[in-house]
């Protein structure tokens, strides 16, 4: 009787502890593994943006030199830079601490196979950017930024962003 009950005990705290390195295992390679509150990240639209209060405006367009666009959509707008929260990607933490507190971004449909790279001469008007986004210390464009367009079903054009 007495080894049944001390096999039983251990079984369940061989259980517990199962239980518990599992969520420590978890923990290590989920949120807390990636550290995803340490990069700087953007919205994927306007809504999301007022949602998490960092929009700051719209911004003006215009695509010339257009070919194959049929059903794309593209609205660039300004927003304050800023990362998730420790435990949350639902909280928001604003860069108060950065050089370029605001972000250039767009909303555009996902759904084709379109990339949109600035040039790499508008780059440099710009505070600072990457391939895609372009970073700014005012929240406002100095100068007018183009986009190269280019699809896979051979769509192509330019978008003048002001």
């Amino acid at each position: 009787m007495k080894k049944g009950i001390i096999i039983f005990i251990s079984i369940i705290l061989f259980s517990v502890l199962l239980y518990y390195s599992f969520g420590i295992f978890s923990s290590s390679v989920g949120w807390y593994g990636y550290q995803k509150w340490k990069y700087r990240v953007h919205t994927s639209n306007i809504e999301k943006s007022k949602q998490r209060k960092v929009f700051v405006r719209e911004l003006k367009y215009k695509i010339i030199d257009s070919a194959n666009l049929k059903g794309f959509y593209f609205k660039p707008y300004i927003e304050k830079g800023f990362r998730y929260g420790y435990h949350s990607m639902e909280e928001t933490r604003i860069d108060t601490y950065t050089k370029y507190p605001y972000n250039l971004n767009y909303e555009r449909n996902k759904n084709d196979s379109i990339s949109l790279d600035i040039f790499p001469q508008d780059k440099k008007k710009l505070d600072s950017s990457d391939v895609v986004w372009g970073y700014l210390k005012q929240s406002y464009l100095q100068d007018t930024i183009r986009i190269k367009i280019n699809g896979a079903g051979n769509e192509k054009g330019i978008i003048k962003i002001w």
